[in-house]
């Protein structure tokens, strides 16, 4: 797992901690945050590669649903979703020697299953590891690696799973785990193009393929699924696209009534959002969803160095510098309200304390 020229990695002494956990643990656990994507998925799934061919019994469970367009994981290791009331899990919770929430650094983004943890917890058996690359964690592992430096979480799992082969003298790397590390780490870094994608990063992805990661197979699966009823909804949300203060922008709101009129879902919405930074004056892009409960689930997306986990982190929510969102806790109608001067200012504010040669003033 030696690469030249590497970038800022842990060492073997940071790794020490998450590596005598996942020794001593005979069932082991892995969740990742609700509405799951790429990165906490991918890691997931080559985590729990790696952990079982050393010989540990490994549960993926999440609170939410499979995206459509990533339940070609499946096919590489089962996931679990959790329902209420569903006993069987509840108990394997509760069995687990150690929980690994991957790509989260909230407890509370674990959703309906953090009482069920806590319950687990307080039994006195069960230890919490967290790793994770977004930014202000909070408090709540036993172990937590939470480092901001990496491009997602998956950079950092290709690193534990290194440490892992090297203390273990296995090669614990398989053409189905180097996929799903691929997979999580391009989708994080917008196909290799956001600031964080670092000489490393690519290296790294090249020692992926090297390890039989398919990158044709995964950008197909992942970019190339929109369903039919997706596609309807992409026809008929850019018709209703807004483009505010001379481009710098653009404003999409998805009511239940187009998720309804298309037949489509939550996670159809995702392709969606590229569609809002595609005029190149935008600086600043948002969409807000109405959700089946009635509130605003509201993704923002940026141009440069623009940091609208800033702007997430305001009503609650999180991400990264040019990827981030929130869940509102008020009807969809209300939430724009709120959120709608505050977008445009902060946008505004951005572009003029900034002197790059992205920004051109006069648009």
């Amino acid at each position: 797992m030696i690469i030249p020229e590497r970038g800022r990695t842990l060492s073997s002494q940071d790794w020490q901690p998450v590596i005598t956990e996942m020794l001593q643990a005979e069932t082991i656990l892995l969740t990742t945050h609700e509405n799951s994507d790429g990165d906490g998925l991918g890691c997931e799934i080559a985590l729990a590669i790696a952990l079982k061919a050393l010989g540990k019994e490994v549960l993926i469970c999440n609170p939410t649903d499979v995206p459509a367009n990533y339940r070609f994981f499946k096919e590489f290791y089962d996931i679990r979703v959790f329902k209420d009331n569903d006993e069987e899990l509840i108990q394997d919770i509760c069995m687990s020697d150690l929980l690994v929430v991957l790509d989260a650094n909230h407890h509370d983004r674990t959703g309906k299953l953090w009482p069920h943890i806590e319950f687990a917890r307080e039994l006195g058996k069960l230890r919490i590891v967290c790793i994770d690359h977004h930014l202000e964690p909070r408090d709540f592992a036993d172990v937590m690696v939470c480092e901001n430096y990496a491009s997602s979480t998956g950079e950092l799992i290709c690193d534990l799973i290194g440490e892992l082969s090297t203390r273990t003298g296995m090669e614990l790397f398989t053409p189905d785990s180097a996929s799903a590390l691929y997979a999580a780490i391009m989708t994080d870094t917008g196909s290799f193009r956001f600031p964080k994608t670092t000489p490393y990063v690519y290296r790294l992805a090249g020692l992926l393929v090297e390890k039989g990661a398919n990158p044709e197979m995964v950008y197909d699966r992942i970019y190339n699924s929109l369903s039919p009823e997706g596609l309807k909804l992409l026809g008929l949300s850019l018709a209703s696209i807004k483009i505010l203060d001379n481009g710098l922008v653009s404003w999409l709101f998805i009511s239940r009534e187009m998720l309804e009129e298309t037949g489509s879902k939550l996670f159809d919405t995702d392709i969606v959002i590229r569609y809002l930074l595609s005029v190149p004056t935008v600086r600043v892009a948002v969409l807000i969803v109405e959700m089946q409960d009635g509130r605003a689930k509201v993704s923002f997306r940026s141009r440069g160095k623009i940091p609208v986990n800033q702007l997430a982190g305001q009503y609650g929510g999180g991400g990264h510098m040019n990827a981030a969102g929130c869940l509102m806790q008020m009807s969809a109608e209300k939430a724009q309200q709120v959120i709608f001067e505050e977008v445009r200012r902060f946008t505004r504010e951005q572009v003029d304390s900034q002197e790059s040669p992205l920004f051109d003033r006069k648009s």
